[in-house]
């Protein structure tokens, strides 16, 4: 019997059947109660034709018992046509004679399909020990269908899970790039387009942490799912690990139905869960890239796509940005970056440099303000403004902040009546490593409190949290000055000045650029010198580069002033030489401030 792939399955309990054709009433009862002990199946017809019917009805025959002797057609004619039709001419045949068969009958047999002969009157033994051949035959043949099909359904189980991700039933990153591969050999064919989605949730690191894995991943779950429904049937759609999808947009036909369709999986991340009364809420950051513009496989067009969604997510995440050769060259300087800014402090690449502070009355030097600098042998020199973010990402700013401390300590105790501004972001602000080896410091008598000057942003002012508050009076309280750089950048922090232990404001270089000429920043200044005088703070002006901005600083009773008209920034060696010439310096300065304008 051969397997028919269309049959359906079997469960354990089917048992063959066997199908007797006689059209003698009696013989056909005798017969059936011959094989009754038999796990079979017994089926019967009284002539050839509803034989031929029945043969056709069932299925999992496992032997015919054929009268040869019948009216109208006899059992050679009925074998003859059962051999004819492929799905009974396997099917075994034991025809059951009266007569004596000779050759030539026997030969006609086995040419139309028959595998035995058996005499009537039937011998109950013979009929039943050749039946069950047939039985067991049909049998192990039978259960070795059932365990290809379980073989089969076990492999594409396997290839399932293999290509799939467990959680979601989305495709995996396999598939998605053997899908891409077939996706693109179409577009290529069809001179078509395809559009590249990395997508990369934000916030969703804070849900695991602070509701669990199982929260998150019910929130995976759905996030998922409301991707897929905001795509058609034919797109492309994959986790690509982590909390990171693949969507694969194909036939692409204009940026603007592009951006709206972005536009709707950025509302639809964007949309709170709820489990167990608890709100889930994080957007997603999504980067695109187009084939054929930006690449020719998959490999290269995910590349494309995943730079794109980092400036996603600099962007403000929530957002999508598409690819650029620019884009990419940013990324590429910033890894580049990010693999030196490492080694550094490790091969001495790093220097900290110092801007001389003068008394804006006698210019005499009064402090300095700590400037990290970068130089490599590879890249040259780093500005601060390229690497200092860096280096917030890559999570080394803490260790960079604690070694610029060291280097200005040391400064202090070669130089105790000067002051060292060191600058701390907010990163650092919030955290406790800096501000602790400040107090270390102070707690040793390694320097004195009035050395020091913490300068940071009114960025941070504006959180105006509780933390940020405590962290402020804690700094107050160990005596340490504390200013705000840049200030005059964020009109909003005026308001919270009168309650912040604020010591210095540092007046933005961009009012200082154009004054005395620039009415409207003069004007600015003015009202930043008398309110910082008034609420009892000291005020130090930026970047001042000429004689005539100095002299309006002086008028305004500016306290002090940095700038390139002073000095730029110096290394260590080139400022301990600065201080040595001061004096002259300083004498230099005042008579420049006595000339006529």
């Amino acid at each position: 019997m051969i397997a028919d792939k269309n049959r359906p399955q079997h469960s354990s309990n089917i048992y063959p059947k066997i199908l007797l054709i006689d059209d003698v009433q009696l013989n056909l009862i005798a017969v059936e109660t011959l094989l009754k002990p038999l796990q079979a199946e017994i089926i019967t017809a009284n002539n050839g034709n509803l034989g031929l019917a029945k043969a056709l009805e069932h299925d999992d025959i496992a032997l015919i018992l054929l009268d040869v002797n019948m009216p109208e057609m006899d059992g050679f004619e009925v074998a003859r046509l059962l051999n004819d039709i492929q799905e009974t001419a396997n099917i075994p045949i034991i025809f059951l004679t009266a007569s004596q068969p000779n050759e030539q009958h026997q030969l006609q047999a086995y040419k139309n399909g028959a595998v035995d002969y058996i005499l009537k009157p039937l011998n109950p033994d013979v009929l039943i020990s050749k039946v069950k051949i047939f039985i067991n035959i049909w049998t192990m043949h039978f259960n070795m269908e059932q365990e290809i099909a379980r073989r089969i359904i076990a492999e594409q189980e396997i290839e399932h899970l293999a290509m799939h991700d467990p959680l979601t039933q989305l495709p995996n990153r396999w598939h998605i790039h053997e899908s891409m591969t077939q996706a693109i050999s179409r577009a290529k064919r069809l001179n078509g387009k395809l559009a590249v989605l990395f997508l990369d949730l934000d916030g969703f690191k804070k849900i695991n942490d602070e509701l669990g894995h199982i929260a998150g991943d019910l929130f995976l779950k759905e996030i998922s799912a409301r991707f897929k429904r905001n795509i058609r049937s034919f797109d492309l759609i994959a986790r690509y690990g982590g909390d990171e999808f693949i969507i694969v947009l194909t036939d692409i036909d204009d940026t603007l139905s592009l951006t709206n369709k972005l536009t709707k999986l950025t509302q639809a991340a964007a949309k709170a869960i709820y489990w167990h009364g608890k709100e889930m809420q994080a957007g997603v950051s999504i980067g695109v890239s187009l084939y054929p513009e930006h690449g020719t496989d998959s490999g290269s067009l995910i590349h494309c796509a995943d730079n794109a969604m980092y400036q996603a997510k600099q962007a403000g995440r929530n957002t999508f940005r598409f690819y650029t050769q620019s884009l990419n060259d940013a990324l590429q300087r910033k890894i580049l970056l990010e693999t030196h800014l490492r080694k550094a402090l490790e091969f001495g690449e790093l220097e900290v440099y110092y801007q001389p502070i003068v008394d804006t009355n006698t210019g005499e030097v009064i402090g300095a303000e700590a400037l990290l600098r970068w130089f490599n042998k590879q890249l040259g020199t780093i500005a601060p403004d390229e690497f200092i973010k860096i280096a917030e990402d890559i999570g080394i700013i803490h260790q960079l902040g604690i070694w610029v401390l060291k280097e200005a300590v040391k400064v202090m105790q070669l130089h105790p009546l000067l002051s060292i501004a060191i600058n701390v972001s907010a990163l650092q602000f919030n955290n406790d490593q800096l501000i602790d080896a400040i107090q270390d410091y102070l707690a040793k008598g390694v320097i004195q409190a009035r050395q020091i000057v913490v300068e940071i942003t009114e960025g941070i002012l504006l959180e105006n949290t509780n933390q940020v508050q405590q962290r402020l009076e804690c700094i107050k309280n160990k005596g340490v000055l504390l200013s705000i750089d840049d200030f005059g950048t964020g009109y909003s922090a005026l308001s919270y000045l009168k309650r912040c232990p604020v010591n210095l404001l540092k007046i933005d270089r961009s009012f200082i650029i154009g004054v005395p000429d620039d009415r409207e920043n003069a004007t600015l200044i003015k009202g930043i010198i008398a309110m910082a005088h008034a609420l009892g703070m000291q005020v130090v002006a930026e970047g001042v580069e000429t004689a005539e901005q100095w002299l309006f600083l002086r008028e305004l009773n500016c306290n002090t002033s940095q700038g390139y008209h002073f000095s730029p920034p110096l290394s260590l060696t080139q400022f301990n030489q600065y201080l040595k010439n001061s004096s002259s310096e300083s004498a230099s300065l005042q008579s420049q401030i006595r000339m006529p304008s």
